[in-house]
């Protein structure tokens, strides 16, 4: 499983949204306006909300009075499949479709349709549709009675006066195309009324036994004692969008049935207590265009207000909109610094401009562009550098570099530069997330879950990156539910997050739960279209999903920009050779291509290789090794190196016999299958 590490080493912890200026919290900075820093604030607490136990639109939020008349709120998340409606939740889909319900509707798949039926006993028929015959003891037919069987007869569930005739039976069955091409997915339901009453006897009148026996009856929706009953649409009612009784029609899954208004399927929508002013759902978690919004009328006011624009950048960069945040740093670059606290935050806004330079490569590096990402890549290290020579503890400027060492392989020197931010803060959690990485590498993975958990995650609770990376370490521990829950909260945190995405996908595919890849893939190709690894995940997860056709195209894409990626070639061998392509043509090009691509010998050179290897080996064991000293260490290890020679000859030649027997036997079958088609063409015609 190819894993993916967060851009800039999560270089966007939320908690440079509190520094420099963590002297806001309580105390005014002289030299700024009052007003400025005001919108600063608040800009920071939308930022800073705490992510919400569960999607927005799933909290409720409810006041109750105890017996002392004491109000208390009480707050939590309606179950999946359920909707807050503000003090109360609704339901929004069948249990089948709960957890896409309001993520993303277009997922839910109900496959079953509805039936009424009633099995009823009649005369067995046999073939030609004669009855057949009861036979008795003798074998002999008897007169006037014949075999019974049962049949399903079409029937009407509910009586005149609005009983429900429990001899109907709901029965399921996989939907038909023409049933399910109505329109989009949708869900029904009955309002009934349980009624107990007590069982009549042949006289019309109660039993003496004082039995009682439950009925059921059509209700209105709201009245007294009258309860929903969810069950599959029938084939006629998703064909007309129209329900077998009264007016009420199908909800589409994301409605709910208010019953408050006859059971009409309306739309849900943002419970009140999380709507911003601007009627945007953003007031239960972080609010990162409201906290843009309030920073950047910060510096509006006061135009050297340093913090504002970097915070801006950050708020934007978590939107997804890089240029839009390059252009805030690069503002900021351009002021005038009035005194020497200035002149420092000039510096840092240059190392902001710096980390987004360092960004962008990252993507250029995963589309496949390494020309740019170099590119790049270089200019952010030279800006850094040169921001070290004026100020060598720039907390940004030395994150920055470290995350450059941490991409070039060199974990030395990126624990350098994190050690000289740590030495200044320790509670950098950029720093600390980079730190977390390098030791990602070394495969310290215990040291690495310590440092996320403990440290990055117990100084910001809502730190993305944090969770993306301790999804990282749980994978390396082997800890896949984990690390699944770790990479679904960086996603709600920050659901622009491409690598945490991936990695998810890949999780996904891993478990082979190809829907929630797909669907992981599709996002991150929706941020980022020309990112290879989510288009080859997508490929993938279509692949499992038996779409072979999308699969290769998308294959074929990446091959065209990144030419080298030898698993592609084989995959898209062994698509070609199987249904629905049955190309031996192509299946074989790729084969010869994969072929050249790893440079494998021919099979009499790989054979030749493992039998001379073979003869040193079998001389080699006959060989007394000496009993100590330098000596026998020496004559050890030759010997282990001619075993470790000795196996990869051995797999090289089975694998150069398995592609070239492949190619052999494609080749043979599609000559068979051309000679049968000419003999059938040359055939005489009777």
């Amino acid at each position: 499983m190819k894993l993916f590490t967060h851009r800039t080493a999560a270089l966007f912890a939320l908690m440079v949204f509190s520094a420099p200026g963590a002297a806001f919290a309580e105390d005014y900075l002289p030299k700024l306006e009052v007003k400025a820093q005001d919108l600063y604030r608040s800009g920071l607490k939308a930022a800073l909300r705490p992510l919400p136990k569960c999607n927005p639109y799933r909290l409720y939020s409810k006041k109750v009075t105890d017996d002392k008349g004491k109000t208390t709120t009480i707050r939590g998340c309606c179950p999946l499949g359920f909707a807050s409606l503000g003090e109360s939740c609704a339901r929004i889909a069948p249990a089948t479709c709960a957890r896409v319900a309001i993520e993303n509707p277009a997922a839910c798949r109900l496959a079953q349709c509805a039936k009424y039926i009633r099995e009823v006993e009649v005369d067995a028929v046999d073939k030609k549709g004669k009855k057949i015959p009861k036979l008795d003891k003798e074998g002999k037919p008897i007169e006037g009675e014949f075999e019974k069987a049962k049949k399903e007869l079409a029937c009407k569930p509910w009586k005149s006066d609005g009983e429900r005739d429990l001899t109907c039976e709901l029965d399921t069955y996989e939907c038909k195309k023409d049933e399910t091409a109505s329109g989009p997915v949708r869900w029904c339901v009955d309002f009934i009324r349980k009624v107990t009453t007590p069982v009549l006897g042949e006289d019309g009148q109660p039993t003496a036994d004082g039995k009682t026996e439950d009925k059921f009856f059509q209700c209105s929706p709201g009245s007294d004692d009258c309860s929903m009953q969810i069950r599959e649409c029938t084939g006629a009612e998703l064909k007309s969008n129209k329900s077998l009784y009264g007016e009420r029609k199908p909800c589409k899954i994301g409605e709910y049935v208010d019953q408050k208004d006859g059971g009409k399927c309306k739309p849900y929508a943002c419970p009140s207590h999380c709507k911003t002013t601007d009627n945007r759902c953003a007031k239960c978690g972080p609010d990162y265009l409201g906290a843009a919004q309030s920073f950047e009328k910060a510096y509006d006011v006061d135009e050297h207000f340093y913090e504002a624009y970097f915070n801006h950048g950050m708020a934007l960069e978590r939107l997804g909109k890089y240029t839009a945040a390059i252009d805030v740093f690069t503002k900021a670059q351009g002021l005038d610094p009035r005194n020497e606290r200035e002149r420092k935050l000039r510096l840092s806004a240059q190392a902001y401009l710096a980390r987004a330079k360092l960004a962008e490569g990252a993507r250029f590096a995963e589309a496949g562009n390494v020309t740019k990402a170099k590119q790049y890549r270089d200019q952010s290290r030279s800006i850094c550098e040169s921001i070290r020579g004026q100020d060598p503890d720039n907390a940004m400027a030395n994150n920055v570099l470290a995350q450059y060492w941490l991409d070039n392989n060199n974990l030395d020197l990126a624990e350098n530069f994190v050690r000289q931010v740590l030495r200044v803060n320790r509670e950098d959690t950029i720093a600390l997330n980079i730190r977390g990485l390098v030791n990602l590498r070394k495969q310290n993975n215990d040291v690495v879950r310590w440092i996320l958990e403990e440290k990055v995650l117990a100084l910001d609770p809502a730190n993305p990156e944090g969770y993306a990376n301790l999804g990282l370490a749980f994978v390396r521990l082997g800890e896949l539910p984990k690390a699944v829950v770790a990479f679904e909260r960086a996603v709600k945190l920050k659901p622009n997050s491409v690598p945490a995405r991936l990695n998810l996908g890949a999780i996904y595919i891993e478990y082979l739960n190809y829907e929630q890849a797909e669907r992981q893939y599709q996002q991150a190709l929706k941020l980022e279209p020309d990112n290879l690894e989510a288009t080859v995940g997508y490929a993938l997860a279509l692949e499992g999903m038996r779409k072979p056709k999308k699969a290769a195209s998308l294959y074929e894409k990446v091959l065209a920009t990144d030419p080298g990626r030898a698993a592609l070639v084989t995959r898209l061998a062994i698509i070609y050779e199987k249904a629905p392509f049955n190309d031996g043509n192509r299946a074989v090009t790729y084969w010869k291509r994969f072929r050249k691509m790893a440079q494998l010998p021919s099979q009499s050179e790989a054979k030749a290789n493992k039998l001379a290897l073979e003869t040193q080996w079998k001389a080699q064991i006959k060989k007394r090794a000496p009993r100590r000293g330098s000596k026998r260490q020496a004559f050890l290890d030759a010997r282990s190196a001619l075993k470790d020679k000795l196996t990869k000859a051995k797999s090289l030649w089975k694998n150069v016999l398995a592609i070239d027997s492949r190619i052999q036997a494609i080749e043979m079958g599609m000559k068979m299958e051309k000679e049968a088609k000419d003999e059938e063409k040359n055939k005489p015609s009777s």
